[in-house]
């Protein structure tokens, strides 16, 4: 089950995202804000990527690339 979100739905929306049978990630979007509560991502230059920096730092490079991420999929959800 897949879910498309636009800013100009219900201020709260509950996405499981499967892949392969498991649940990849538990996704909120409330009032303009993402709460990923279960992310896993198997990708192992990202990890080497992440891992180059402190792990204090790991959340907000996350947040961040997660952030722009999601920004080139603007628009994406008419096309």
């Amino acid at each position: 089950m897949r879910f498309l979100i636009s800013q100009c739905k219900a201020d709260f929306i509950h996405v499981l995202e499967l892949y392969q049978g498991g649940i990849v990630a538990d996704i909120q979007v409330d009032d303009g804000i993402i709460k990923i509560l279960a992310l896993e991502i198997q990708d192992p230059k990202a990890a080497a990527v992440l891992s180059a920096y402190p792990q204090t730092r790991w959340a907000e490079i996350t947040r961040r690339a997660i952030k722009i991420g999601l920004g080139y999929l603007k628009g994406g959800e008419q096309g």
